[in-house]
Formats: structure tokens, C-alpha cells, sequence
């Protein structure tokens, strides 16, 4: 940064800070009310006081100028207000946040987050990112690569304590000076004073060349270089937003032209996933009698050779539907509460032999281990029952996607806590006495020798991945 932060009454700030404390504490006396533990000690404050300069010196000038949840922390901190200073600090990153899907690409965030058709259809400005919950703009931020790998392990972290150990819920929780500082300096490096890069500045060339241009097959060959060389997680959700533009009640003829020219390459470097999720969605747009975009949903899947990825039967669309519901519950506000009756519907669908169609088998796998392990502070009590019931019914083909999971940055993310660790590694040792797999049972011993912090690793692991490699 150009401009350093020179603070020359950081002693005169410590000094009122201090009596700002003392007549306060006098005050609630006189006022009958409790005067302990309502104010973090001065030492602590003093802590935060003598090193935000320097960390406040991470964020550009220009930008200080309008962050008002800083100067809220700042604030909170100095009053000694220690859980209302987290709240402030993420307050901050998802104003940052919001402001970098703005001027990013709006429609390809939404396609990126939004799975559920009828609800992406309520998403169109910027206005409606207010609609989307906290933790799903977070993890829209990831996939669509505006948050890295570490930045999203970092604020999955800081949200979680800001819902546990903030002002947002009734507590007691120490928080100190330096815990403060550290995730306030996270939230700068990470997300407020960052500003996208690499392939996602490419993904928004892609995306404008393609909405403003009319391409030709020779403009079109650098572009398909390019998403060639996407990680997997951005071609992703590029392959969903080209085909949500596709079938757009408004899309021109030529926009669908310049579509037809890369499409099919965001289509080969996407997992089978989402090349089924767009088979669900023809299904639903033919279930919903949406003929004009079921047939360019067709359209679409003819042009990638994608008609393979059709559901064979509509139980594909209903379960996907269904896991969606619960895989929403559990990832949301008050999961303990809301649970067991998406839960309870699911178990509904899945008969005594355990059948799970092949298209939701990963999806259906995944919601049910990351809802049995728990989010690290405990499991809902009232949907156990429901989630036993299911993996009793894990036959070779769940088991298989069980152990695969570890290369899933969701599933890995999550059990860094130790007691999600811990309740995969106690699911894993349940499926070992259940498979005949040879590789099954190589990969359960695996997962049940690595220690606490090489499990969230295991699947980046080589030998472990060439052990998964060879189901095929």
C-alpha cells in the first residue's frame, strides 16, 4: 500500500479506554445491574489497539474510506465489546464479498449456487444476493473461484465461531485480543483486500466474449484453450451457467450460436455431477410442461453428446430433489430444527434393497455421511434414526462413493474438526465389516490410519487416489 497508518495516541487511546471502563463499571453499580464480565479487560483491548495499524494498513486507502465495519470493530473492541467486534469483522467480509460478485459476473454466481430451478428464477440483480444465506454466498465465492481453497477453510471457520461466540447468540465465550486480530487479519488478506485473479478473471472474459460478441469458430478456439486449462471446480460452474443461458426464455439466436461453440468443451471437463444435473433439469423443465425450454434443454444435451445423462425415470428427479432439501437443512440456519422431516422424506425414498439411481448416488452419499458426522458442534438428535437407517442400507456401489468423498474439498473442509474426523473414521470401520471390495477395504484401512490431520489430506494423497483411481 502506498500510504502507511501512523497512530501517535495509541497510549492516550489505551489510557481512555481505561477510564472509559472504571465509569462505566461505576455506573452499572449505581444502576443495580451486573458490572463483571461485561467488559473484556483493558489488556486485552490493548492488544488489539497496539496491532491494528499495521493490519489496517493491508486494506487500500480508497477502500478504508467506506468500510464501516471496521470502524465499528474498532469500536466494539475498544468499549471491550469483544462479541460484537467478531460480529463487526463479519459484517465486513460479506459486504466484501457481495461487492466482489457484483463486479464479477452476477448470473454465472447465481448459476454457480443455485441449483433449485424455481428458486434460481427469484435471483436476477444484485439486490437479491440479500436472499441467499451467508454460508451459501461463502461457498458460491468458492466455487466460482473468488474465494481460494484456504480463504474458504479460513471463513468457514470464522462463521462458524461468529454464529457460536459472537453477539449473534446469547454467550459467555472468552475471546481474546490476539484471536481478534488474527481473524481480522485473515478476513483482510483473504477477502477485503483481495481482489480476484488468474481463472476467474478468465471465466469473466469468457462470459462477456460470449454475451457481447458475435464469435466465430476461429474466436472461439483460444476460448476453448482456456476452459481446457480450468480446474475442475470452475468448469463446473461454467458448464452450468452456459447451459442455464441456453435455455433462458431470453436467449437470442446469437448468443445460443456463440453457446454451441465452447459449450461442448465446459462439457467435457465437467464431472458426470453436473452433467446429470442438467439431465434433471430437462426432466423437470418436461415435468413442468416448460416445453420451450425443454427442448432446447434437449438441444443442448445433443450438441455435448450428454443425452446419455437423461434420467432413466423420474425417482432420479424426485431424489434429487429431496437431497438438495436436506443437504440446504443441514448446511443452514438452525440445521438441529430443521432436519428431520427432510430427512425423514428422504429415508421415505429409498427402498429396503438400498437402490439409489447412479445419477444421485454421489450427491445422496455425500448429504447423508456430512449430516451423520455432524458440523462439529453435534449431530441433530431427532434425524439419527433416519441417517442409520440409510447407511444400513449402503451396499458396494455407496461404499465406494464413501471412500471417495476424501477428494471432495466439502467433505475434506469438514472434518478438520475433530469430531466430524472422528465420526467419519467410526462410519468407515462400520462399512469395513460390509464389503468385499478389496479396494473398499484398502482405502477403509487408510482412512483409518491416518491421524487427526492427515485425514483432511488423504485424498490429495497419491497412493490413496491411485487406490481410487482403480475402481474403474
Amino acid at each position: 500500500m502506498s500510504n502507511g497508518i501512523v497512530v501517535t495516541s495509541q497510549s492516550q487511546v489505551v489510557t481512555g479506554v481505561d477510564q472509559f471502563s472504571t465509569g462505566l463499571s461505576t455506573y452499572l453499580t449505581e444502576l443495580g445491574l451486573p458490572n463483571h464480565n461485561v467488559l473484556v479487560p483493558v489488556p486485552e483491548r490493548s492488544r488489539v489497539i497496539n496491532n491494528l495499524p499495521e493490519v489496517i494498513n493491508l486494506v487500500d486507502s480508497r477502500q478504508r474510506n467506506t468500510s464501516i465495519y471496521l470502524s465499528k470493530f474498532i469500536a466494539a473492541c475498544g468499549a471491550g465489546l469483544f462479541d460484537a467486534a467478531l460480529n463487526f469483522i463479519w459484517d465486513e467480509t460479506v459486504v466484501s464479498l457481495r461487492k466482489k460478485v457484483i463486479q464479477f459476473d452476477l448470473e454465472y454466481f447465481y448459476d454457480s449456487v443455485v441449483t433449485d430451478e424455481n428458486r434460481r428464477k427469484k435471483l436476477n440483480d444484485e439486490e437479491d444476493l440479500v436472499k441467499l444465506d451467508e454460508w451459501e454466498l461463502v461457498r458460491g465465492c468458492h466455487l466460482t473461484g473468488i474465494l481460494s481453497d484456504i480463504g474458504f477453510k479460513h471463513l468457514d471457520y470464522i462463521r462458524d465461531m461468529r454464529n457460536w461466540a459472537s453477539a449473534a447468540h446469547p454467550n459467555q465465550n472468552d475471546l481474546t485480543g490476539f484471536q481478534l486480530i488474527s481473524w481480522l487479519e485473515t478476513c483482510i488478506k483473504e477477502v477485503i483486500g483481495k481482489e480476484p485473479e488468474g481463472p476467474v478473471i478468465e471465466i469473466k472474459r469468457f462470459l462477456g466474449c460470449i454475451r457481447n460478441n458475435n464469435l466465430t469458430s476461429a474466436d472461439a478456439q483460444p476460448i476453448n484453450a482456456g476452459i481446457e486449462h480450468l480446474p475442475s471446480d470452475l468448469g463446473t460452474s461454467l458448464l452450468r451457467t452456459l447451459f442455464g443461458m441456453y435455455t433462458g426464455s431470453n436467449a437470442s439466436v446469437q448468443l445460443k450460436s456463440n453457446i454451441k461453440l465452447v459449450c461442448a468443451t465446459a462439457w467435457n471437463i465437467s464431472p458426470d455431477e453436473v452433467k446429470y444435473e442438467c439431465g434433471f433439469k430437462y426432466a423437470t423443465f418436461a415435468s413442468n410442461a416448460e416445453i420451450e425450454r425443454r427442448d432446447t434443454a434437449r438441444e443442448f444435451l445433443t450438441l455435448v453428446n450428454g443425452l446419455p445423462f437423461l434420467p432413466s425415470d423420474t425417482l432420479a428427479v424426485e431424489l434429487s430433489e429431496k437431497i438438495n432439501n436436506l443437504y440446504t437443512a443441514h448446511t443452514g440456519f438452525n440445521n438441529f430444527h430443521n432436519e428431520p422431516s427432510h430427512a425423514r422424506i428422504l429415508d421415505s425414498y429409498v427402498s429396503s434393497t438400498g437402490a439409489i439411481p447412479d445419477s444421485v448416488r454421489r450427491n445422496y452419499v455425500k448429504t447423508v455421511v456430512m449430516a451423520k458426522i455432524g458440523n462439529g458442534h453435534g449431530i441433530s438428535s431427532m434425524s439419527v434414526s433416519y441417517y442409520d437407517s440409510m447407511l444400513q442400507k449402503f451396499g458396494e456401489s455407496e461404499i465406494k462413493e464413501f471412500v471417495s468423498l476424501l477428494e471432495d474439498r466439502e467433505l475434506s473442509s469438514r472434518i478438520t474438526l475433530t469430531s466430524c474426523g472422528t465420526g467419519y473414521k467410526v462410519l468407515a470401520n462400520y462399512f469395513l465389516s460390509r464389503t468385499t471390495n478389496q479396494i473398499s477395504q484398502q482405502a477403509i484401512q487408510a482412512i483409518d490410519q491416518a491421524s487427526g490431520p492427515q485425514l483432511p489430506n488423504l485424498g490429495k494423497d497419491t497412493r490413496y487416489k491411485q487406490l481410487i483411481s482403480s475402481y474403474a
